[in-house]
């Protein structure tokens, strides 16, 4: 029993430290061309099996002909499954986790909306998501996982935005820049002969 609660107090350690180094200093930006529906899709497959999902019902909403963006995969899937998270702990049996996604008029922007039916967050407690190490999880939390959040979507050169009704739910939305793929080579010289 005391080896069991020392395993899981070191787990809790190596869990906060890795949050403290990735919000102190998050490592250099891997950009590649993504797909949101796909990277939202592959998201869902990987924790849809968590036992907090159960009797949930979650909806990929993004659709697959969105402008694929610039992003570092990791980091904007990092930021994902923490919202999923998040969003399957505030929902009830029953409930709805939906993601959805669409590309701003006008901008080179894409909106990604995590939305969920769940308790909502009182308005005292949304003003103070994005400080580090605050939480209402007592012992459970770490308090880092919205400021990493935002650490990784400002990186982005994004914003990150919380609206929460209380028992109505609470929806999250990044909002990213499109950054067009660079062309290689053939490309540039495939476009400067057709003039």
């Amino acid at each position: 029993m005391e080896i069991e609660q020392c395993i899981a107090g070191a787990k809790r350690i190596s869990s906060t430290l890795r949050g403290l180094v990735n919000y102190a200093r998050p490592g250099p930006l891997v950009l590649s061309k993504i797909s949101l529906h796909r990277l939202v899709s592959d998201t869902l497959a990987f924790i849809e099996h968590q036992p907090m999902l159960r009797g949930k019902k979650l909806e990929n909403s993004v659709p697959r002909d969105l402008p694929h963006i610039r992003a570092d995969a990791n980091q904007l899937s990092q930021v994902l499954m923490n919202l999923l998270l998040n969003a399957a702990e505030a929902t009830p049996e029953g409930g709805k986790i939906s993601i959805s996604a669409s590309k701003l008029t006008y901008v080179d922007l894409i909106e990604l909306r995590v939305t969920d039916t769940g308790c909502g967050i009182p308005a005292d407690v949304l003003a103070h998501v994005f400080e580090p190490f605050f939480t209402t999880k007592r012992g459970r939390g770490t308090g880092l996982g919205l400021s990493i959040c935002q650490a990784y979507v400002r990186g982005h050169e994004g914003e990150i935005r919380v609206d929460s009704v209380v028992n109505h739910g609470t929806t999250v939305t990044l909002t990213l820049p499109i950054r067009q793929v660079e062309m290689d080579e053939s490309q540039k010289e495939a476009s400067e002969m057709v003039v």
